[in-house]
């Protein structure tokens, strides 16, 4: 009796080992949170910046209804650009409508959290604050290779993209 309840259990962990995927808890799979999140320090100076007031006025903060204008809300070939994160993991009640900061600085489950975007540690030691962000999975600078990503031939709107002159355009750094 007692080996058989001992293999009934270790093929229970076998089995829940298994279905968790090699990279269960590792941070692999980080998960889009959507703007709410980026905005509760990124819309204030005295927390971490104005950076949301800027977005709000861009026109990434508009991009779906550009879609819904032109009758291409449902095309998944229009909606993977002008929203976050189109058909990736998500957290839970994410809103990711529009191109948001994740859409440039990648999915922030794993960097969203105080523990790693401290203003504190960002006042006492910023390289060591940024390299932290950026080992959690914060894409900063975004790269040209990030916004070619969707300003390229495939999209019908994009003729020819400066990425030096469009890159001051979203400009929300100091």
């Amino acid at each position: 009796m007692k080996n058989s309840t001992i293999i009934l259990m270790l093929a229970v962990a076998a089995i829940f080992a298994l279905s968790a995927g090699p990279f269960a808890g590792s941070g692999d799979a980080a998960e889009y949170v959507g703007i709410a999140k980026c905005k509760m320090c990124h819309n204030s100076k005295a927390v971490g910046g104005e950076q949301y007031k800027v977005w709000e006025k861009s026109r990434h903060a508009n991009a779906l209804n550009t879609l819904k204008k032109e009758g291409e809300s449902e095309n998944p070939k229009c909606i993977k650009c002008h929203t976050t994160g189109y058909g990736k993991p998500a957290a839970a009640g994410a809103n990711l409508a529009n191109v948001q900061c994740e859409a440039c600085h990648g999915p922030g489950s794993a960097y969203k959290s105080m523990k790693i975007m401290s203003k504190k540690a960002f006042k006492e030691d910023h390289a060591a604050a940024r390299k932290k962000a950026k080992e959690a999975g914060l894409v900063i600078p975004p790269t040209e290779d990030v916004c070619r990503g969707c300003h390229n031939e495939e999209s019908p709107k994009i003729k020819g993209f400066d990425f030096a002159a469009y890159k001051e355009k979203i400009k929300h750094w100091k």
